[in-house]
């Protein structure tokens, strides 16, 4: 018998349980192609914490079932902390202004109001590289 091919589902569940903060976004980091990816990067660099991010373009609705079977969210951006989800832009917005996303991560909440989201992404805002995800 064939050795068994990993399934999309498959392939995301590993991707959370290995990246303790895990973004999936539309373009990259340094490339954003929404204003909602571009916000919720700029929070997590404002915070200083390492994460994994994942372009979900290349296989948007295919991964927009998946992310609704294991976490009934199908919109992206969508973030990862520890396994489970925390939300979108808005909530991790919300979460940046209360504290709460700085206790959740286990950092020192930064001085100040949230990044705005004029201001343009640095040339290497996250730590670790884009993740990819082969389409199913």
């Amino acid at each position: 018998m064939a050795e068994q091919e990993t399934t999309l589902t498959d392939q995301v569940r590993e991707l959370i349980d290995q990246n303790p903060v895990l973004l999936f976004m539309k373009g990259t980091p340094s490339a954003p192609r929404c204003g909602f990816s571009m916000r919720t990067v700029q929070v997590l660099d404002s915070m200083g914490v390492e994460y994994g991010a994942v372009d979900v373009l290349p296989v948007l609705q295919p991964l927009r079932a998946v992310t609704s079977e294991i976490s009934d969210w199908e919109t992206f951006p969508q973030l990862y902390v520890n396994g489970e989800l925390l939300g979108g832009c808005d909530i991790v917005e919300e979460m940046f202004e209360t504290g709460e996303l700085a206790e959740v991560l286990g950092v020192e909440q930064p001085a100040g109001d949230a990044p705005a989201a004029e201001v343009p992404v640095s040339d290497e805002p996250y730590k670790s590289p884009p993740m990819t995800i082969e389409g199913s």
